[in-house]
């Protein structure tokens, strides 16, 4: 791992290979052609053999590297703390849980903005779970309740104290991402109609 003795043995396999190993073939007066030969070989081949070992000294280098820099992320990521939540943000999302159980989305978003207090609080419930688990974790069947796949995953490798954590906090989470998605499919169909609002009052205007 030390890069300067690293340095240093590669020069020493280009300069002095013999230190390391006896070469094939023989050298001087008694040593036949067909020696000579093998060692000028494996002379030549030295150069390519210290180019070899030092592409894999510099390839595992990267790859430690990189190993260490997701290590890093990943407990970066694990070490962001979910926000607990005020008793006023947890009763607006059982009532959100409510309006998407009833298949009445609007409703929901519409408790969600009826407190600025508290829907500054969700959106930083939001940001923390997804900043920590990623942005749609919790949208797909799977991750329905505890006993789906997705619990596995999103638990792997937590102690049980986590886990518990995680699983209190399950349907909330779960909750607060619907609730993200569809205000994020809301915006984005409002703006897609002022587009096309813009685009029938330009023709309009010919």
């Amino acid at each position: 791992k030390d890069q300067s003795v690293a340095q240093s043995t590669l020069a020493k396999v280009a300069g002095a290979p013999e230190s390391f190993g006896a070469l094939k073939g023989k050298t001087g007066v008694l040593a036949s052609r067909a020696d000579r030969q093998d060692r000028e070989k494996a002379l030549a081949n030295v150069p390519a053999l210290a180019r070899n070992l030092e592409r894999y000294l510099r390839e595992r280098a990267e790859a430690e590297l990189k190993h260490e820099t997701e290590e890093r992320a990943v407990r970066l990521k694990v070490s962001v703390d979910i926000p607990a939540l005020s008793s006023a943000a947890k009763q607006t999302l059982e009532r959100v849980r409510d309006a998407i159980d009833r298949n009445d989305l609007p409703a929901g978003l519409e408790y969600a903005l009826a407190d600025k207090m508290v829907k500054a609080e969700l959106e930083g419930f939001a940001k923390a779970v997804s900043e920590r688990f990623g942005e749609r974790t919790f949208l797909p069947l799977a991750a329905k309740d505890t006993s789906g796949k997705t619990f596995e995953t999103v638990t792997a490798g937590m102690t049980a104290g986590q886990k518990a954590e995680v699983q209190s906090a399950w349907n909330s989470m779960r909750t607060v991402q619907q609730l993200a998605a569809y205000e994020r499919t809301t915006e984005a169909l409002k703006q897609a109609e002022t587009l096309r609002q813009t685009k029938s009052q330009g023709l309009s205007l010919k």
